[in-house]
This record gives structure tokens, C-alpha cells and sequence, in this order.
């Protein structure tokens, strides 16, 4: 093949030469991206004690990529659309200056116990900078200059990383310990050089790729190791467990390799066919539309070590590259725009036509989170739940939950620092970080960020209602050392007030905190917690028990060095069940509700009244999972039936009646059969004993 052919062609690059012959805004975005050719051209390239002077993780050789990014950008451009051979040359050179260090990786590695690395992220960034580079300059080359360098880029670059991930001979990782981004980046990263050099190497490098494409292909496909407590990559819905910052960088490193593997050797049918149902949608369901100076962006949930600005850009538009797009993926895609390299290769994503609105409104992962919205339109109310696994990137954080309103996040996760940081591992990763319970003041096992969760969360229960979403989160296994009880009840109700009811069982009896972490100001009034976000407000009430709080210094998100105040709720009396009522209700001020607590003979509950419609919410402590022959009948608000929740929706103006009934078997009143069901189940109800479960 005719170089250069990794991301756009000889013939892409001569119709974009005409294109900025004739059109000036194209003109514009080429001399911005190559304005400082003439600067690099002298500018000293990164040297082996600058690379290797950090004895850190990664070292110092980060700069070795991002020197050649930006020579590759400028430079390489500047040849191949104007011909200048001194950019072909200064390239040339600086590819012959990294070859020639002893490695592109750290001493960190070198000692690493019981097996010393030879790759990692920083070394195949650098050898894919390298590979793209050889890719423009090589009709430049001699023959002698074209062996030299391309054996080079192997032997630095290509060879140690597919010989410590892909190659049988050779390989040091396994999917069950390196099996998250890292081995979709490191991968496709070595896989994409070694294209560019293939035909100029002794190797043999048909057989490197294809070992590349099963690495690959069964990272796709992992389905989690219950022995080291492994989750699968990728859940059912596509959603991959590390979060959607790590979605893109390690799907979206696969999917460019694919589509740069299909230029070169046609189609790939050993990638495609492992690729996950629901791959593009199951991330999208985590974007966040919002106007940011007056512009539509994507934010996402920023759950593990992800952040609110990340989105799955780079997954979204090589998805829509590879065809498998979808309406959402081609909306994402659009909003994130089109850069030179694919304006050469002959891409305008700002011109494809797409939609969120096709996605649903409410979605639940098998993975663990769940996640409903009100809209799908720009700045609307957002809550998520997460409540399943920690290993690596996802946090220890089961039960945890976020609101977005009005364009911002509110009530927040506390997100990510700096992995250097003594504080990534203590506080980010951990209990304190989160929205959750803890019993005692003490959570999940700080060691389960490394050595997984063998009990994990889940969100085991959730329902659709008119007007409302109820998502039932199980976060008993991370903390089995202090309960056999964590189950959080969460009624989102018309989009605007959040209730949770929190059903705790301890081994021994202890006091059990609920941790809230928020975005703005807070002040007590009246028994609520009133807060305060640049005019978004809410208004949280503790129904039962009466909850102490107290405030906490947390982190900022990316800020570890930046205090941030959070509340840590306490239920008091050392028992071993606790039953936690609370209401979080949004924009109080424009419709507030009001509220009376309810109970009965083994129940309690809250009466929320706003305007015309009123609900009485229930907990059954006969359905406390206590009883072993005997139902857990009861007779709640006149009722009779065994279920574990109600929630009693009554329009005093229509004059109707509503019930929701979580884990039921049967509801009855006054000798009338309203709903029964031999196994219990989730169903609302509407007073004709019509059921929608």
C-alpha cells in the first residue's frame, strides 16, 4: 500500500489540498494547525535524562508522545499538503532520537516485582505517535532510512507491548488482572504502529496482528472471574464497569485501531463480532445535555474515576467511522465537531443528523447503575443511582447516588484526583467520597479497591410508574462485615423530590450514617438541611429517625488540595435495624410540600401533600426479612397485604387512588381483591385492581 494510509490516504490528502485552494475557512483551520511548524523545526528534541529523570510511575516520558503529537500535527502536515522536505527531515530525526533511547517506558517498570513490564500507557501512546509519523514522512525515506526506523519503532515500541499482552510466547498480563482500559489502549495503541511499519520489518507482523485482534476480541467478550473477584468488561446494556471516561479512552483506542485495521486489511469480522450489544447507547445513556456559554455539550455522570467534562466522544465517531453508530452516537459525535485529520480524511460530523431522544428516559445496568431523567432535553433533572462493584477505576462507593439540575450537577459524587496523590486511594476511592451508608462510621474494605469486590452491589428492583421511578439498590455485600442488611429504596416522585428509604440490619448493634456530599451552600432551618447552588435549591428532611448532623471536610473533584465541606447524617441509637426515611426535594420554594409521619402496627411511613395530590409512602417491618414460614402479612393505611413498600397515590381533586407495591404477593381492602400474585412482585395498582406490574 502507498503510504500514508492509517487515517486518510495520499488521495485524501490531494483533495484537501484543493479544498484550502478554495475555501478559506479550511484554509484557516490548516494554518492554525500547523502555525508553529516553523517553530519546531528548531526546537530541541525531549533527551534521554529528560525522559528517564523521574523515578514515578510513568517518569517523564510522557514528553516523548507529546512532542511527537505536536511535531506529527504541524510538521507532518506541512509536508505532505505543501512539500516541505525539512518537516519530512526534522521528523526523520526525531524519530531517530527515540529509537535510540534504551526504552519508552520508566525504571519503575524495570523493577517491577515478580516480573518486570516492558510497555505500558505512556510507551504505546509514544509508539502510535511514532507509527503515525512514519506513516506521512515514509514516502520521504530512503530504503535504508525506512528499515532502519521502522525496526526501530518495533523493537522500542510494538514489540514490548504486544509480547507482554498479546503474544503467547511472551505474555506477562491476563485479562483477569489487567483486563480494564489498559489492555484495550496498550493493544490497539502497539497494533495501529506496527500497520504503519508492517511492510518495512523481519518480524512477522501478520501474526502480531492477529494476536492482537484475539487480545482484543476476548477483552470484548471477558465475562469476569468470581475466583479474583473480576467483574465482566462489558454488562449487558454495553456498559463498560470503569466508568464513561474510561469507556471512551479504552473503547474508543479499540475502535480507532479497528477501523485503521480495516483500511489497511479489509474487514475485521474477529473484532466486530465480539463487540457488545448496546456498545454506543449504553455509554450515551450516561451523557448529560446541557448549555455551557450558550452551546449544547455533553457532560457525563461521573461515577469512579470519570469527569463531569468527559464524554464518549472519541467512541462516538469512530463508531459512526465503523457504521455501527446510532442516532445518539451521530448527535454525540456531531456536537463534538471534526478535527483536520478527519477533515482530511474526508469526515464532517457537524453535518450528521441524530438524536438522544430515541434513548429511553430510564435505564438499569446489570453492572450496577441505574439512571432516569426527565427529559432529554438540555439542562433537565437527572438522578443515578450505583450500587455493584469496586475494582481499579470504580470506586468504592455501593448505594451511592447523584442529581444533575438545571445544567449542573447538585447533589454530586465527589469524583477523582490525581492518582499520585495519598488522597485517591484514602478518600476518593473510598466510603467517605460518596453519597451512601455507613455503619458505625465505617464502610466497605479500603482493600477491595485492589483486590475487588467479592460480594458487590446491585440495583436488584426498579419500576417505571407514571409518575414516578423506583430503583432499589442492594449494597449488603460490600459491607457483610458490619450487616446482612443495606438495601436503599429510591421513589423519584414527579421529577422533583427524591425519597429514601433506608433498610439497615446490623451484625452487632451500632449507630449507621448517611453521607451527602452537594455542590453549593447548606443551612439548618426548621429541622430541614436547606441548600443552595447558584439559585438551585432543595430542601432535605430526616422523617425517621431525627438524624444528627454533622458537617465533614471532603475534596473538590480533580482538586485534592481543596477542602469541601459534606454532611454525614447520624442515626444515634446503637441497634441492630434501622429503618432511615428522608425526603430531598427540589426548588422547595416554587411548590413545597408538606409532610406528616405515619405509623401504624409494624409500619411507619411519611404523608407528602403537594398541591391536589397526596402520597402516603409505607415501610412493612413485618417484611423485614425476618419471618421464615409465616407471610409477612400486615394492614397498612387499611390495607391488607404482605408487601415489603406502598406508596398510595390519592388526586384529591379527580378523586382517584393509586398504589405501588414493592416485593407484594397480595393487596386487599374491604373484602375486595385489588392485586395477587403467588411469587411477590413489584406492580402499581389503580383502585379498578388493574395492575401494571
Amino acid at each position: 500500500m502507498q503510504h500514508p494510509y492509517l487515517f486518510f490516504s495520499r488521495a485524501d490528502a490531494d483533495a484537501f489540498r484543493e479544498k484550502i485552494g478554495t475555501d478559506a475557512a479550511a484554509k484557516e483551520r490548516y494554518a492554525r494547525a500547523t502555525e508553529k511548524a516553523g517553530e519546531y523545526l528548531t526546537e530541541p528534541f525531549v533527551s534521554w535524562e529528560e525522559a528517564n529523570g523521574s523515578t514515578t510511575l510513568h517518569g517523564n516520558f510522557g514528553l516523548l508522545s507529546a512532542q511527537a503529537d505536536r511535531f506529527c500535527c504541524a510538521l507532518g502536515l506541512s509536508y505532505l499538503i505543501e512539500g516541505d522536505r525539512r518537516c519530512a527531515e526534522r521528523l526523520k530525526e526525531l524519530v531517530g532520537q527515540f529509537i535510540g533511547f534504551e526504552r519508552w517506558y520508566s525504571a519503575s517498570y524495570v523493577n517491577r516485582k515478580p516480573n518486570p513490564w516492558h510497555s505500558d500507557l505512556i510507551s504505546t501512546r509514544t509508539a502510535l505517535a511514532m507509527g503515525r509519523i512514519f506513516d506521512l514522512i515514509c514516502d520521504s525515506l530512503t530504503p535504508e532510512d525506512r528499515s532502519r526506523l521502522a525496526e526501530g519503532i518495533f523493537e522500542k515500541g510494538v514489540k514490548p507491548a504486544l509480547g507482554d499482552w498479546a503474544l503467547p510466547e511472551s505474555r506477562i498480563h491476563a485479562l483477569d488482572s489487567m483486563g480494564h482500559n489498559w489492555w484495550a489502549v496498550c493493544v490497539s495503541e502497539a497494533a495501529i504502529a506496527l500497520l504503519a511499519i508492517r511492510e518495512h520489518i523481519s518480524a512477522d507482523a501478520d501474526r502480531m496482528l492477529r494476536a492482537a485482534d484475539d487480545a482484543l476480541a476476548e477483552y470484548l467478550t471477558y465475562p469476569g472471574n468470581p475466583l479474583f473477584n473480576k467483574m465482566r468488561n462489558f454488562d449487558d446494556r454495553g456498559m463498560f464497569y470503569e466508568s464513561v471516561n474510561y469507556d471512551n479512552y479504552g473503547t474508543g483506542s479499540l475502535l480507532r485501531y479497528l477501523w485503521c485495521r480495516e483500511r489497511c486489511c479489509g474487514r475485521n469480522e474477529r473484532i466486530r463480532a465480539a463487540l457488545p450489544a448496546g456498545l454506543c447507547d449504553g455509554a450515551l445513556c450516561f451523557s448529560y445535555p446541557r448549555t455551557v456559554d450558550g452551546k449544547l455539550r455533553y457532560s457525563s455522570l461521573n461515577f469512579g474515576d470519570s469527569d463531569v467534562d468527559v464524554n464518549v466522544g472519541m467512541l462516538a465517531q469512530y463508531a459512526v467511522k465503523l457504521g455501527i453508530d446510532t442516532s445518539a452516537a451521530r448527535a454525540l459525535a456531531a456536537a463534538c465537531g471534526t478535527d483536520l485529520w478527519d477533515e482530511i480524511a474526508g469526515y464532517d460530523f457537524a453535518a450528521l443528523e441524530g438524536s438522544f431522544d430515541a434513548l429511553p428516559k430510564t435505564a438499569v445496568y446489570s453492572s450496577g447503575c441505574a439512571v432516569t431523567r426527565d427529559d432529554w432535553a438540555p439542562d433537565s433533572t437527572l438522578l443515578a443511582v450505583k450500587s455493584g462493584y469496586c475494582w481499579n477505576h470504580s470506586h468504592n462507593d455501593a448505594g451511592t447516588f447523584l442529581i444533575f439540575h438545571k445544567g449542573r450537577p447538585f447533589f454530586i459524587d465527589s469524583g477523582t484526583c490525581v492518582y499520585t496523590s495519598p488522597l485517591y486511594h484514602d478518600y476518593y476511592c473510598q466510603n467517605d467520597a460518596h453519597s451512601l451508608l455507613q455503619i458505625g462510621g465505617r464502610g466497605s474494605r479500603a482493600e477491595e479497591l485492589y483486590r475487588g469486590t467479592k460480594f458487590p452491589g446491585a440495583i436488584i428492583d426498579r419500576y417505571e410508574g407514571k409518575d414516578f421511578v423506583f430503583f432499589q439498590a442492594d449494597a449488603t455485600g460490600p459491607a457483610a462485615h458490619l450487616c446482612s442488611r443495606m438495601y436503599r429504596n429510591f421513589l423519584w416522585l414527579d421529577g422533583r423530590m427524591l425519597a429514601i428509604f433506608d433498610d439497615v440490619y446490623t451484625h452487632e448493634a451500632d449507630t449507621v450514617q448517611f453521607t451527602l456530599h452537594f455542590d453549593g451552600t447548606y443551612r439548618q432551618e426548621n429541622g430541614a438541611i436547606l441548600f443552595d447552588n447558584d439559585g438551585m435549591t432543595a430542601r432535605l428532611i430526616s422523617h425517621t429517625p431525627k438524624m444528627k448532623p454533622e458537617e465533614k471536610i471532603g475534596h473538590v473533584d480533580h482538586g485534592q488540595d481543596e477542602p469541601k465541606p459534606y454532611l454525614s447524617l447520624s442515626d444515634e441509637r446503637k441497634e441492630r435495624k434501622h429503618l432511615l426515611i428522608h425526603t430531598l426535594e427540589l426548588d422547595q420554594q416554587e411548590r413545597p410540600a408538606s409532610f406528616e409521619q405515619l405509623e401504624s402496627a409494624d409500619a411507619r411511613g411519611v404523608r407528602i401533600t403537594v398541591g391536589d395530590t397526596e402520597r402516603e409512602l409505607w415501610y412493612n417491618h413485618r417484611a423485614d426479612g425476618s419471618v421464615m414460614h409465616d407471610n409477612s402479612q400486615n394492614t397498612v393505611a387499611d390495607f391488607d397485604t404482605d408487601a415489603y413498600l406502598l406508596m398510595i397515590t390519592r388526586d384529591r381533586r379527580a378523586h382517584t387512588e393509586r398504589v405501588f407495591a414493592v416485593c407484594c404477593s397480595f393487596l386487599r381492602k374491604d373484602g375486595k381483591v385489588y392485586f395477587s400474585s403467588y411469587k411477590k412482585s413489584t406492580a402499581e395498582i389503580t383502585a379498578e385492581g388493574k395492575s401494571n406490574g
